[in-house]
């Protein structure tokens, strides 16, 4: 297995999910996510930013899949 495949394996292990995988679950566009990023609604779930390991120079924020899950359950009441 590559490197960047055991890290991401480990990413997924521990909880963490991408912001697409974010979207994927929550079924809004990357650039709806994006949006909300930057807007910070009251609940919406803590971002993590760990580095890519393709790029120096790019960010890759995670989100706790618990803290994803707890939010999409309270828009499920909106």
């Amino acid at each position: 297995m590559s490197v960047p495949a055991q890290r991401h394996r480990a990413l997924a292990d521990a909880g963490l999910i991408t912001v697409e995988e974010f979207a994927g679950l929550a079924r809004l566009s990357r650039r709806q996510i994006d949006r909300l990023r930057q807007r910070r609604p009251p609940g919406f779930p803590r971002e993590y930013e760990l580095g890519s390991s393709g790029s120096k120079y790019r960010r890759c924020p995670r989100f706790r899949l618990a803290d994803v899950q707890r939010w999409l359950d309270s828009r499920a009441l909106w």
